[in-house]
């Protein structure tokens, strides 16, 4: 940046320089507009290539991740962020949390997602109160939104890790893949930075965002069980209806955990 406004300032010199030479400034125009054109070009042609590259691998990063290239995605994502450049946060943290392109590492899922918020992409708040609910604990297993699978997300129950792993895996679905930790450590879940972090993320989101019914829902859930918050069965029951309302993918399985009093084991993101 430093370097940047003295290219500038120089720049800038130098143009005023050439604007007096060949008598008054209004002498000689288009030679003069000739050379500002050239000192400009010299000055900034290494700025130019460097943003021109980081939006073109931009592009392509979200056109890969749009087709399923995801390993290709994440690639170019990691080169970006290695530039400094934070619109790639969200997906990398997201991609980490799925086990997208990359193996499934939630420390470092969590790692992007703060990066993210402190960067001002607050559509990170949600995944990372799921991360905060669910810590490293996932006990089975996480749906994408494009699992062919619908019709038995909400009506799946807690099966066994033995059960779970005789099933071939599914396109797009992140499975029981081995999880790598950045730090080597467990990361236990905590309701109270869940609870929290839905709460931000309902105050900066509108009902028209993608995530806002299901983070009412997990909210509610979190009121009925007492997760991180006093039980408030009357506010929970207010905000089950406003999830299914917003048609929440996990509406109707979080009420049944919540109901039966029973450990979440499935979450479609």
């Amino acid at each position: 940046m430093l370097l940047f406004i003295i290219k500038t300032i120089v720049c800038f010199g130098i143009m005023y320089c050439a604007t007096r030479f060949y008598g008054n400034v209004s002498d000689n125009l288009l030679v003069k507009a000739f050379l500002c054109l050239v000192i400009m070009f010299a000055t900034y042609w290494v700025d130019v290539y460097r943003f021109s590259s980081i939006f073109l691998n931009y592009y392509l990063a979200l056109r890969n991740y749009r087709k399923g290239k995801y390993n290709r995605a994440f690639a170019t994502f990691e080169d970006l962020l290695g530039k400094e450049f934070a619109p790639s946060l969200p997906y990398l943290a997201r991609m980490r949390f799925e086990g997208l392109g990359t193996n499934i590492n939630i420390d470092a899922a969590k790692f992007y997602c703060e990066r993210a918020i402190r960067n001002d992409f607050s559509e990170c708040l949600y995944l990372l109160a799921v991360i905060n609910f669910f810590g490293d604990n996932l006990t089975e297993y996480f749906y994408s939104r494009n699992s062919k699978n619908k019709a038995d997300r909400q009506n799946s129950t807690i099966k066994t890790a033995t059960e779970e792993n005789t099933k071939p895996l599914r396109k797009n679905t992140v499975t029981k893949k081995r999880r790598t930790n950045t730090y080597k450590s467990e990361m236990s879940p905590d309701y109270n930075e869940c609870v929290f972090h839905l709460h931000s993320f309902l105050e900066k989101a509108s009902e028209t965002d993608a995530n806002y019914g299901d983070a009412c829902a997990l909210l509610a859930y979190c009121l009925y069980t007492g997760k991180g918050v006093p039980k408030n069965i009357e506010q929970s029951n207010a905000l089950f209806k406003h999830a299914t309302m917003l048609s929440a993918k996990n509406v109707k399985y979080l009420r049944q955990c919540a109901i039966d009093n029973i450990e979440v084991a499935n979450y479609v993101m």
